[in-house]
């Protein structure tokens, strides 16, 4: 009989763990599934992924508890008085994580305007490395908040900072060689080309609109305008159809 019973302890405690992973891991997905919905505000969609885990890892650890209290009744009495003196610090870590998820997204927002300018890529560095530094402290804070030491994710945090410092600086050099390079380009090219003329570069031909610091616009035969880059004109041959009032000049 207390072999019998035994068994019976051994299958209730697997099937415990094993419905506390599967039934965790079909919350977790609905949960995602529910708040990731385009039609929710992009605070939500940023927080469902870590409360979709919260939740996943809640029905984990309520089925670890299940198990725990077949085999030793006695801890599991022990549970909820930690639990409940615990649960404040947990709040409090969620509210942080939750916060500069909110934060994070008006930061982005209030950036947007400002790199109007800048190229997709600068964009979504720019917007990475904001996220990662709000959402990086927001983790420290939440993890002190537990309790837990933070001295090596305080150098893990460090190291990660400095790369992302590092790469924005230097998308940053990057990108005003890039428009240094245009600006002195678009020098050479208002010695060859005038507002009027028919020129041909590449693939593209059109008539010169206006000889810009980082771009020629032209007008094609459709009427469409084009921005091509005054590097083309100095690196690609070059046919200029000079206008009449050039000629005249």
């Amino acid at each position: 009989a207390n072999l019998a019973m035994t068994l019976i302890d051994w299958v209730l405690v697997g099937s415990f763990i094993v419905a506390g992973i599967i039934v965790g891991n079909i919350a977790g997905r609905v949960t995602r599934r529910i708040l990731s919905n385009p039609a929710r505000p992009e605070p939500i969609n940023d927080a469902a992924k870590p409360l979709a885990s919260l939740i996943t890892y809640a029905f984990i650890i309520a089925g670890l508890m299940a198990a725990l209290g077949i085999l030793q009744p006695d801890a599991l009495r022990e549970i909820p008085r930690d639990l409940v003196a615990f649960l404040p610090r947990v709040l409090s870590a969620a509210i942080i994580v939750i916060g500069a998820n909110v934060v994070t997204s008006f930061v982005q927002a209030a950036l947007r305007p400002m790199m109007g300018r800048s190229s997709a890529a600068v964009q979504r560095q720019v917007n990475l490395g904001v996220k990662a530094l709000i959402v990086g402290l927001a983790a420290v804070l939440a993890v002190t908040q537990l309790g837990i030491d933070t001295t090596i994710i305080n150098i893990a945090l460090g190291a990660v900072f400095f790369g992302l410092a590092a790469s924005l600086t230097l998308l940053v050099g990057l990108g005003g060689q890039s428009v240094a390079r245009e600006v002195a380009a678009s020098r050479a090219v208002r010695r060859l080309v005038s507002t009027g003329d028919e020129v041909s570069v590449g693939a593209v031909t059109g008539s010169v609109v206006a000889v810009r610091p980082t771009a020629v616009e032209l007008r094609d035969a459709a009427g469409a305008h084009i921005l091509v880059p005054p590097s083309h004109y100095v690196g690609e041959p070059l046919t200029v159809s000079r206008s009449a009032s050039t000629t005249a000049d």
